[in-house]
């Protein structure tokens, strides 16, 4: 973190990193209990992640009261203004992470108020790409290393990928059977709002990178990799 002249702007600046890292700890946690309620079938652990939303919502207003506090009093430039700034994003993005780990938590406990479907199972290795991604891009944030969240960044196509082969292959079991399908609709959203998660961590990234770097990369999507695969098969 570049050093300011003020010492208070830095003690601010820290409080409110320090809030926003409290939001991603109870994000992630939320999460977790979300999928472990639909994964364990266990219907508390849903309740205890849709009432712990509140608290990020709670976190989040601080946030943004906070920031909008330090902007107005110290009148950053430069790096300290997207210090700012890109942390308040960031705040935003985690409070969406929250949202979708609620809205999970209430499709998984109408799953498990069915009768037991053995393809739940299919959608930890969704689970797994989309916490791998959280988890890197809250480091790359934690650490301000652009280099790291730019190469987390990349990470969401490959989660992306597993939501559509999961989709399809969900499709294919409904297709197939005659049997009541409320519960696959349901697994097919959740494994929706794995994928915004997924959505809501890259954009993470692209705020570090925002902070550090000075660029904003949120439109360029693909064209570096688009031009690496046409020099590969040129």
């Amino acid at each position: 973190m570049h050093e300011h002249i003020l010492s208070t702007f830095n003690a601010a600046l820290d409080r409110l990193r320090q809030d926003v890292l409290a939001m991603a700890s109870m994000a992630q946690k939320n999460l977790a209990c979300a999928m472990r309620g639909l994964l364990e079938r266990d219907t508390d652990l849903c309740n205890a992640a849709i009432a712990a939303d509140q608290d990020v919502n709670e976190l989040e207003k601080a946030v943004d009261k906070l920031g909008m506090q330090v902007l107005v009093k110290f009148q950053p430039t430069a790096h300290d203004l997207r210090a700012v700034m890109g942390t308040i994003r960031v705040a935003n993005n985690l409070e969406r992470i929250a949202d979708q780990a609620s809205s999970i938590a209430k499709r998984a406990r109408i799953i498990n108020s069915l009768p037991e479907m053995p393809e739940v199972k299919l959608i930890q290795p969704v689970y797994e790409l989309c916490a791998r991604n959280l988890e890197a891009s809250i480091q790359s944030f934690i650490d301000a290393n652009s280099d790291a969240a730019a190469a987390a960044r990349l990470l969401d196509k490959e989660l992306d990928n597993s939501e559509k082969a999961l989709d399809r292959e969900l499709i294919a079991v409904m297709e197939s059977r005659q049997t009541a399908l409320e519960g696959y609709i349901h697994l097919i959203f959740i494994a929706r709002f794995l994928e915004r998660v997924g959505d809501h961590a890259k954009n993470i990234c692209e705020d570090t990178v925002f902070i550090e770097r000075a660029e904003d990369i949120r439109f360029m999507k693909n064209k570096r990799e688009g031009a690496a695969d046409t020099a590969v098969t040129a």
